[in-house]
């Protein structure tokens, strides 16, 4: 049982015998006086316990207030008019407007309030769900000048190209020059006009592994706007293992088999001698059979690199095994020399030949990334002509294609027409054949799923401001050790999704972190509080300009007429119902009893 009917049983209880001894009192003088105010007495005795609510409705004209946030004009706010709130992070020096340090708690603590006249750049995501329901007001300042979009890989392997893509809004009324610079060299640049906005994208293949911090340089004349950080993390590539089925060893292949067995990659290598006698070479691997290519045989290699005069070669159990192995997931590369297709694996590619120019060079491109290699000397006549299902992964300088890829179940079949790349090794170019080589084998080999992933939000985590770190795993209900720069997170999981962990953490330093999950240890970078300001005031405004279209689409400002709210009757009253009772109880005992 409540205390609050404990407390009125006990009252009535109380009341009831005050009221017998009331009847049976031998004076009976002013009884009924002397019953009223034996029930005022103890009814207001008991209200002074168990306090009295009741729910009412708001006036139509709610109490409003004007909330301060960042990038709001100084000058503007002496001619604002009601009381004036800022935000801590406004950081507004005004003797007249008070600062809130948490605007949830503030609300809570004011019912009264519902109306909010919002200005500056607006309220952060977190901010915008506890002010739901209320009438809402934004003034926004104007855009902010700077990089407002911006988006790259964090990490990277040595084959993958840096790609830093985003938005240049330029507020101003004179020309501004980005600059992209890395390990103290500028990599490219562009002007950005005045009052324009403009998209930019910069890429660079980084040349060395481990952490590095690019640059995002604005400048204006000789004044430097912003210097925005760019981070990435570069791992060398996985090592993935490779079957090579050659009809005969030519050069292409010799030079591909060392530049493998130099980088580390597990090779397997089987050459045709005669009519079902090979030789076998086995690199940085254990030997295994090669005699006969089979679904078991082939599970153990992420990518199979065979020419097409071998494809036709091997028996059509053998190449229903491949194209089993392909389907689920292992990569295939058939380099081709013909202009007709040999095998169906081979002919999903429409070919077609142009006589080669004499003495000219080959020049290609990466056609996703737009890369452009050195010029190969070859004489190339084989063209591929890809259909709607496949890709161009490589073209000449003219956009006809030499290496193609197409999906097939879960991997992908790539076709290649290019006879002689190692002729770039010959011409001193190691690096465009590492290049090409990397390039191709990572996009055309089998996916490896990751056993764990790890998000962060916010996309910039600044120092001394939370941070959230999201992280799932391959088994569920099994927590995982979060750790940061060894100190030690307690991650909750989430209910509806079991394999999902998260972990709050406010960080103390800027720069890279050490995060560790489970026993994979990997790099985090901590922000400045003033990197990246205009994207971040400009996602604030994208925010809340988007929660005040809800707000008119929803029709919330009718739903606030009738806001209905809880209020308390002051126990004062009751003290002086109380008191003026028990006084008269006493007078009359006292005096007129006499």
């Amino acid at each position: 049982m409540g205390f609050k009917y404990i407390a009125i049983l006990a009252g009535l209880l109380l009341l009831a015998f005050l009221l017998y001894k009331e009847l049976h009192r031998a004076n009976r003088a002013r009884l009924i006086w002397r019953i009223l105010a034996n029930i005022v007495a103890l009814s207001c005795f008991v209200l002074l316990i168990v306090p009295v609510r009741y729910k009412t409705h708001l006036k139509q004209n709610p109490d409003e207030i004007i909330l301060l946030t960042r990038g709001t004009n100084a000058d503007s706010i002496a001619k604002l008019k009601g009381k004036k709130y800022a935000l801590a992070s406004a950081t507004i020096q005004n003797g007249k407007t008070a600062t809130l340090s948490d605007l949830s708690y503030f609300l809570k603590s004011n019912p009264k309030i519902r109306k909010l006249d919002i200005y500056g750049y607006g309220l952060s995501k977190a901010d915008l769900e506890n002010i739901k329901g209320y009438q809402v007001n934004f003034h926004p300042s104007v855009n902010p000048n700077g990089i407002i979009a911006a988006h790259w890989p964090a990490k990277l392997k040595t084959s993958d190209a840096l790609n830093v893509q985003g938005t240049y809004q330029n507020t101003g009324n004179q020309p501004v020059k980005l600059v992209f610079k890395g390990l103290g060299k500028p990599v490219d640049s562009t002007t950005v006009e005045a009052g324009t906005n403009k998209s930019f994208s910069f890429k660079t293949y980084p040349k060395q592994t481990g952490k590095a911090v690019y640059e995002l340089i604005s400048l204006q004349k000789n004044d430097t706007l912003a210097k925005e950080p760019v981070p990435v993390e570069v791992n060398d590539q996985a090592p993935m293992k490779v079957l090579i089925l050659a009809s005969f060893p030519d050069f292409e292949y010799k030079f591909l088999k060392n530049w493998l067995y130099e980088n580390q990659y597990p090779l397997a290598f089987r050459s045709q001698i005669s009519k079902n006698k090979f030789a076998s070479d086995f690199l940085n691997m254990d030997s295994v059979n090669l005699n006969q290519v089979n679904a078991g045989l082939l599970k153990k290699f992420d990518i199979l690199i065979i020419d097409e005069e071998e494809l036709a070669a091997i028996s059509p159990v053998e190449r229903s095994s491949i194209a089993l192995a392909v389907d689920n997931g292992m990569g295939l590369l058939i380099r081709i020399t013909g202009s007709k297709p040999l095998t169906t694996l081979s002919g999903k590619s429409t070919r077609f030949e142009i006589p080669p120019l004499k003495g000219k060079t080959l020049n290609l491109t990466l056609a996703e990334d737009h890369f452009r290699f050195s010029p190969l000397p070859l004489e190339q006549g084989l063209f591929l002509r890809p259909n709607q299902n496949e890709q161009s992964i490589v073209t000449d300088v003219s956009g006809k294609t030499v290496l193609s890829s197409n999906i097939s179940g879960y991997g992908k079949i790539s076709i290649s027409s290019i006879s002689s790349t190692y002729n770039w090794i010959l011409s001193g170019e190691k690096t465009d054949y590492a290049t090409y080589w990397s390039k191709l084998l990572a996009s055309a080999a089998r996916k490896r799923n990751d056993i764990q992933s790890v998000n962060i939000i916010p996309q910039f985590p600044v120092v001394n401001q939370r941070m959230r770190i999201i992280t799932d795993l391959s088994v569920a209900d099994k927590s995982p050790a979060l750790k940061i720069d060894g100190v030690q997170l307690h991650p909750r999981q989430n209910m509806e999704l079991p394999f999902q962990w998260d972990a709050l953490y406010w960080p103390q330093n800027s720069g890279w972190a050490n995060l560790q999950v489970n026993q994979t240890v990997g790099q985090l970078y901590i922000y400045e509080k003033n990197d990246w300001r205009a994207l971040k005031y400009q996602q604030t405004l994208n925010d809340t300009h988007q929660f005040i279209k809800d707000l008119i689409k929803n029709d919330t400002k009718i739903k606030l007429a009738d806001t209905v709210i809880t209020e308390e009757i002051s126990i004062w009253w009751f003290f002086t119902g109380f008191l003026l009772a028990a006084a008269f109880l006493w007078y009359e005992a006292r005096i007129l009893a006499v």
